[in-house]
């Protein structure tokens, strides 16, 4: 296992009791809901999960379809998927560990794979767009959904440099441009692009992944100079009820073998 795959299974680890928490935008059902109306699904299909974490979105999956098999890198992860599947009376859900990069799957295998808020965690997200398309049958889907970066260069590092002090495994966000050019790269046919935007409540973003006092400060500190007219990261920071909010942009791709 290589350094960042360490500073990964760290942060997950950490965060993995708390995945399932009411309010937090990763486990909005709403949000869930958003991204499966894209995918054409069937009751006989063999679905697999990338980087799923918890398995939120093969959860939300499972009763449309055959099996989801949902892998993941870090085990405390998968641990709690297998705990809320079981909750949710889902059978047809496993969880299984591995990489993205090297699946342990054959060519071909699966009638559709997705993966969900995992590509800005990869150093190179080639390997793993590459592997999805790999294990998915022709003619399958392949869905990516992801936070994306803004387009100017300069607003964007300092984007993924706040995402970076946040949690450490955070390498950096595609914009919308690139995340399409992965999955043609990987020899799919992109049919679907759809983004909405997610307001994020700052202190819960930032409780999730035990932020440090410091790197909370200099978050703050920014998006403070933002909500005074200063185009800094593209956040978009706003207050609500006292509290500081900020906006990401989450893009669903779905591209066709």
């Amino acid at each position: 296992m290589d350094r960042h795959d360490e500073e990964i299974e760290r942060q997950f680890t950490l965060q993995a009791a708390r995945f399932g928490e009411q309010g937090l935008t990763l486990s909005s059902t709403e949000y869930l809901e958003w991204v499966v109306s894209r995918l054409t699904l069937d009751p006989s299909f063999d679905v697999l999960d990338v980087a799923a974490g918890t398995g939120h979105l093969g959860r939300a999956i499972a009763p449309r379809v055959r099996r989801v098999v949902a892998v993941d890198l870090t085990p405390a992860m998968l641990a709690e998927g297998r705990r809320e599947a079981a909750k949710a009376g889902l059978p047809n859900i496993v969880f299984e560990h591995g990489r993205v990069e090297n699946l342990p799957y054959g060519d071909n295998s699966f009638d559709m794979v997705v993966t969900r808020l995992s590509l800005h965690h990869f150093v190179d997200p080639r390997p793993a767009v590459f592997e999805m398309a790999r294990v998915c049958k022709p003619g399958g889907q392949v869905c990516v959904m992801d936070m994306i970066s803004p387009d100017e260069a300069t607003i964007a590092a300092a984007y993924n440099r706040i995402e970076r002090l946040r949690d450490p495994s955070h390498t950096r966000c595609l914009t919308r441009r690139e995340l399409c050019m992965r999955l043609e790269e990987a020899g799919l046919k992109v049919d679907q692009v759809v983004a909405r935007e997610i307001e994020v409540d700052l202190m819960r973003w930032w409780e999730m992944t035990g932020t440090g006092e410091e790197a909370q400060q200099t978050i703050r500190d920014e998006l403070t100079q933002e909500l005074q007219g200063e185009k800094i990261t593209d956040m978009r920071p706003f207050m609500r009820n006292d509290r500081l909010m900020f906006t990401q942009t989450w893009v669903t791709v779905v591209g066709r073998k």
